[in-house]
Order: C-alpha cells, then structure tokens, then sequence
C-alpha cells in the first residue's frame, strides 16, 4: 500500500495550529485588555480552532492535491500568517502588529480561495473556506477593537 503524501495535507494545519497556540496563550496581560461587546468567551476559540483547521486541512488537500509546485506559494504563505497569529499578539503582546496580521491573513486566505477556484474543477475547496473566511472577518473585527479600545 502506498502513502498519499497529499493526506499530508490535512493534518498540518490542525498540528502547527496547536504548536502555533501553545507558544502564544491567553495569559493576565490578556485578561486586562479591554475588548469589544462581541467578543466570545475564551471556551469558543480552540473549539472552532479545531474545526476550522480541518476543514483547512480538507480544503488544501483537495486545492493542491497533484499541483505543481508553483500553486504552493499563496496558499503556504497564507499558512505561515496564520500560525504567526498567536505568537505575535500573545507571545510578543504586539496588539497592532496583530490586527494589521490579520488583515493580511485574511488577503491571503481569499487569494487562496481564488486559486482554488481557478485551478480545481470542483469546488470542495473553495466551499470548505467559507467558514474560516467568515470566521477570520469576524477575527479582524475583534482584534482591531482590541487595538482601538486599548491604544
């Protein structure tokens, strides 16, 4: 039986995700900031973490399963922003760096749906997005008022 080094694919985001938010953890600096009306409670966050990773997981494995190596790069970049998250606003406490990070996540997760959508014939990737898109607009609303409310 022969491996799929595609499946490969599924697993990295849910293991960086946890080695990303294990450097950077809510901590009594956190607790201190003021946050928005909106904001969940800190129960909500590694549950929908840990969903949103795997549908991620799914949605690389099916939007770069045979692709050349070229069509890695806005989706790994993407990755790597994401995972840079938690060790820049918990770790490092860089509350605008945080936001603007944000941002930038959120660019590039669209660019990545682009290209999935562009380069695949069927969808599943793009569809298994749309949860961590809405997820991540709603991730900038909380961390530019966490910037506005505490600057």
């Amino acid at each position: 039986m022969k491996f799929d080094i595609y499946l490969l694919w599924i697993i990295i985001p849910l293991f960086f995700g946890f080695f990303s938010g294990s450097i950077g953890k809510p901590d009594e600096w956190y607790e201190k900031l003021q946050k928005p009306s909106l904001n969940p409670p800190r129960i909500v966050f590694p549950i929908a973490w840990t969903i949103l990773y795997i549908l991620l997981g799914f949605a690389y494995y099916y939007g770069l399963y045979k692709k050349d190596l070229k069509f890695y790069i806005i989706p790994v970049i993407h990755l790597l922003l994401n995972f840079s998250y938690s060790p820049i606003f918990f770790y490092f406490k860089q509350i605008l760096g945080s936001a603007i990070l944000t941002l930038f996540v959120l660019v590039f997760a669209i660019l990545t749906v682009i290209q999935f959508g562009i380069t695949n014939k069927n969808l599943i990737p793009v569809y298994l997005f749309i949860p961590y898109i809405l997820w991540l607009i709603f991730a900038n609303y909380l961390s530019w008022s966490i910037y506005k409310l505490n600057k």
